[in-house]
């Protein structure tokens, strides 16, 4: 399996990189850039199905991955497409395993 994190400042947060982005965007060229927010993005290779899995997972996102305190994260988990022919059937099954949990303190 493979999981993806995506961890985002919260929309509450000042975000100077995204700020910095977003001016140098507008001195390039384009000024109808209102904001950039900076966040990270991980891929995790997992082996194996245990039960708790994702439980554990979403613990690794809250206490290693990101800071509850001032960000958000997103975990994407993409099951091995095997069992499904079709592409759209596959897009469907990895729609249905897209999971999205915000923190909140």
């Amino acid at each position: 399996m493979k999981a993806r994190v995506i961890v985002m400042p919260k929309e509450a947060v000042l975000d100077p990189q995204g700020n910095a982005v977003r001016d140098a965007m507008r001195h390039l060229g384009m000024p109808e850039v209102r904001s950039v927010r900076i966040g990270k993005y991980m891929e995790i290779d997992i082996d194996g199905r245990n039960g708790d899995l994702e439980a554990r997972l979403h613990a690794l996102c809250r206490d290693l991955l990101s800071n509850p305190v001032i960000e958000d994260y997103q975990l994407l988990k993409d099951e091995p497409a095997n069992r499904s022919g079709s592409a759209p059937a596959k897009q469907a099954a990895k729609a249905k395993t897209k999971q999205k949990r915000k923190t909140s303190r």
